[in-house]
């Protein structure tokens, strides 16, 4: 990495520890079971609608060995309102299933074993590591990737492993936990999509994305 990219590095650090200083988690859950089965119902959606899909998810649902013991169909019409339900139900169900029997219904502690529950990618892993245990960990989304690739941290735009690698070498561990949700959450305010907002990005002149449609 350039010592220009190392500087703005620094430089997006302050200002997004400034900026979301008190980024947290809004998912709703009494357990390390429960936060994993938000995080796997997430994809795709707001966590307000994961909220409001497990409020009754969870009421009926509370644990591994009542939810792997469900209905297919009850647990669809549950989660319907997060998107993708056939899928997401398949997922926690099978997830449930699971852990009561190879696992006595207890959850992993590390990625590498994480990974290997149905519906637990690296991303959803990262998240439930980070806000779990505490652990240091970058969980990369498309909000991540995409702010990385704009701002030069990152080689590869459509890479979550080669950009969480860059991103570890740019930023220091003590960050890593709350790096994911702060460049999530600017992904949102300011660097979205189809429709950034580059005239009030203290960044644009750094930009990829500014300066190519700007010259």
């Amino acid at each position: 990495m350039s010592n220009e990219i190392k500087k703005l590095a620094a430089s997006f650090q302050r200002y997004l520890r400034k900026e979301y200083s008190d980024i947290k988690t809004i998912l709703k859950f009494n357990s390390q079971f429960q936060l994993l089965v938000s995080i796997v119902l997430s994809a795709q959606t707001t966590d307000e609608n994961v909220n409001k899909a497990t409020k009754g998810l969870f009421k009926k649902y509370p644990n591994a060995k009542l939810l792997s013991a469900a209905k297919l169909r009850d647990i669809e019409s549950l989660v319907f309102s997060t998107g993708f339900y056939k899928v997401k139900s398949k997922n926690i169900h099978t997830l449930s299933k699971v852990l009561v029997s190879d696992y006595n219904s207890r959850i992993p502690k590390t990625i590498d074993e994480l990974v290997k529950l149905p519906g637990v990618g690296r991303k959803t892993a990262s998240v439930f590591l980070a806000e779990t245990f505490d652990q240091p960990t970058i969980a990369v989304d498309t909000h991540v990737l995409r702010v990385s690739h704009r701002l030069g941290f990152s080689s590869k735009r459509y890479d979550p492993i080669q950009t969480e690698k860059e991103l570890k070498q740019l930023f220091p561990k003590n960050f890593w936990r709350y790096l994911s949700m702060s460049f999530v959450q600017f992904g949102r305010d300011v660097c979205n999509a189809k429709k950034p907002l580059c005239n009030v990005c203290n960044f644009n002149n750094s930009c990829k994305y500014f300066l190519s449609v700007n010259t």
